[in-house]
């Protein structure tokens, strides 16, 4: 990932720095060096971002996540529809730890909820960095580092992205949906999270702390082909949607995941549009 990018070159040229004083050091020069073409102001920001990535995962407090299926990645970052953001968005911040966050150029303090987590998808050599940053002035933004892209996505950019389909957009638009579904999925199906690595990890000698999660596939929604294969059928309108209003008794203040119609295959749902309450008091929860 980025760190392990730009750590060995700084240890390299200053081998008698402790880690703590080469993350410091980075960070000097990031904020002190002046900006030269063709390097941008907002390519100088993204490497102070990965900088603090990286110093998260030193203290152990970055989380990183291992999809058990690669079949994960595909069904959350372009099955799975975002379409209550604004829902996610407020679960996230009301359940995320808030911390304050002081802008250089107006001096002005604002509450954020920040999410900083790898996703390591199987038997790819590469994985995702992400830091989600939930504002408390109601805005949402992405930074995304993956095979040497990096970037910053918000909630305004996304939807301006919507009806663009060039190479860039989809690619930009899938990092967004991953980023944010993936939270979200893991509080709808929280017995598919998993403390620990799974065993398919391939070991790259990467210095990795004890904060591993494994994520699987629900069994609520995927299907069984007659060789016994499992997978994801193709689905429309499927969503995760927060629960606010106080029609919903027993499932109120929760993340669910909606499917309004389905297309080919059959699956197991866990809620549909149109009677959402009924399966709710079906489930009996």
């Amino acid at each position: 990932m980025f760190w392990n990018e730009v750590y060995p070159t700084q240890k390299k040229i200053t081998p008698e720095l402790s880690d703590e004083e080469i993350f410091k050091a980075l960070v000097y020069q990031n904020a002190k060096a002046p900006i030269i073409p063709p390097e941008t102001e907002f390519e100088r920001e993204n490497f102070r971002i990965g900088l603090d990535l990286w110093w998260e995962d030193y203290n152990k407090n970055f989380l990183h996540i291992f999809f058990i299926d690669k079949q994960l990645e595909d069904l959350l970052s372009s099955k799975i529809l975002l379409k209550d953001i604004s829902g996610i968005k407020q679960y996230l911040f009301d359940n995320g730890e808030k911390k304050a966050i002081v802008y250089k150029t107006t001096k002005q303090v604002i509450n954020c909820i920040s999410y900083g987590y790898g996703i390591h998808i199987p038997y790819e050599t590469e994985g995702y960095a992400f830091q989600l940053n939930v504002w408390e002035n109601n805005t949402f933004e992405v930074c995304f580092f993956h095979k040497g892209i990096c970037g910053r996505l918000t909630e305004t950019m996304f939807n301006e992205l919507k009806n663009k389909y060039d190479k860039e957009s989809i690619m930009f638009k899938k990092y967004f949906r991953l980023a944010i579904n993936t939270l979200a999925y893991m509080k709808v199906f929280p017995d598919c999270v998993v403390d620990g690595v799974p065993k398919i990890t391939i070991d790259r000698n990467e210095k990795r702390t004890d904060n591993n999660i494994t994520l699987k596939i629900s069994e609520k929604i995927v299907s069984k082909t007659e060789t016994g294969r499992t997978v994801t059928p193709h689905h429309r309108n499927w969503y995760i949607k927060y629960l606010r209003s106080d029609f919903y008794t027993k499932k109120r203040g929760q993340l669910v995941l909606v499917r309004e119609t389905m297309v080919n295959g059959r699956a197991k749902t866990y809620y549909t549009a149109s009677d959402l309450e009924k399966c709710v008091d079906a489930e009996g929860s």
